[in-house]
């Protein structure tokens, strides 16, 4: 997954209000579950309970995209446009990879399973790298 400099978190945000980055670590040192950011509607930075967070980072801190889930059209539109798309359901994962050139093929899962229609109107549906 991508990662991102703290300057880089602060330009994305200042673009889409609505984006949350997830802290991941220092350089070398890589956080296990870090802070979850996002701006508030006055402008600042605050963390997943509302605490102001920006001071609490370097510039050598890194962060990754916190994905949230999309309609299910949403993510056929990114298949489309030969992005990888996944579901949660029912804690499974299935990523389905879009084809060099081919977009109309069924939609497989790694292990060769298509899409059920329990995924289409139950599951949480995810574009992988959406940025």
């Amino acid at each position: 997954m991508t990662e991102y400099t703290l300057a880089q978190v602060i330009d994305k945000m200042g673009r889409n209000l609505g984006l949350k980055f997830q802290y991941i670590g220092e350089g070398i040192f890589e956080a296990e579950s870090g802070s979850i950011i996002h701006v508030d509607t006055t402008g600042r930075v605050r963390n997943d309970v509302g605490e102001l967070m920006l001071s609490s980072f370097t510039l050598n801190s890194k962060f990754r995209l916190v994905n949230e889930p999309v309609n299910f059209m949403e993510a056929i539109k990114a298949f489309a446009e030969e992005k990888i798309i996944y579901c949660e359901f029912e804690g499974d994962k299935s990523r389905y990879i879009p084809l060099e050139d081919d977009i109309s093929h069924p939609l497989w899962d790694k292990n060769q399973n298509t899409i059920t229609a329990e995924e289409i109107l139950h599951g949480k549906w995810f574009i992988e790298g959406d940025d």
